[in-house]
């Protein structure tokens, strides 16, 4: 499976796509809004994407790490 589900429903982002994962912090709602049109309820970390969208995810940014580094390491 190469897509991680953000947690919310219908979001979710290509693995491939990701370039970082940030804690979630009120100073990103703005982009948020601009890539998702709200800021949901349980914010706990934002995705970052290549192409420069901000995307919240309600799983905690370690998880979503992990994740990630995962499915990297399957990819080498």
């Amino acid at each position: 499976m190469d897509l991680l589900w953000l947690g919310y429903d219908d979001l979710s982002v290509r693995y491939g796509d990701v370039a970082a994962v940030l804690l979630y912090h009120a100073s990103l709602d703005a982009r948020i809004m601009s890539a998702y049109g709200r800021v949901p309820a349980n914010v706990r970390a934002v995705v970052v994407t290549d192409d420069g969208l901000f995307l919240p995810s309600s799983w905690p940014a370690e998880q979503l790490r992990q994740r990630w580094s995962h499915w990297r390491s399957a990819q080498a």
